[in-house]
């Protein structure tokens, strides 16, 4: 399940507000999976922006895309509010980020870069 960490990725993240709205709608989800879902999201946008201006080179675009995806991702966690900084001090999301960049190594190279493409591309 883990190595297809990044198509998940992107079809979580890259189309987030419209699938995440059908998942959040899923009663059969709890609150707290829910949550682990949007942890999960951040943690893959925070490693694909740990990675990808090597792969792409320096693009400011693709920080606000970046940036976008986090907070489009926050406003989906509930319960009580979550920032990025505070999700850096978090077990559970320290976990699935370390996570994240393990699967990113198993992960090929022009996969990963397609990933950044994705990021790059993204509107709202």
């Amino acid at each position: 399940m883990r190595t297809l960490f990044i198509s998940r990725f992107c079809l979580f993240t890259v189309m987030a507000i419209t699938f995440n709205h059908v998942t959040f709608a899923n009663e059969s989800l709890t609150q707290a999976e829910r949550n682990t879902l949007v942890k999960e999201d951040i943690a893959g946008t925070q490693v694909l922006s740990e990675v990808c201006p090597a792969l792409m080179g320096q693009k400011a675009n693709f920080e606000q895309n970046i940036q976008k995806l986090i907070q489009m991702n926050l406003k989906q966690y509930s319960g009580q509010s979550m920032t990025f900084a505070a999700l850096q001090n978090d077990a559970e999301y320290k976990a699935l980020l370390a996570e994240a960049h393990k699967t990113l190594k198993e992960t090929p190279t022009d996969e990963q870069k397609t990933v950044c493409e994705d990021v790059l591309d993204f509107q709202e």
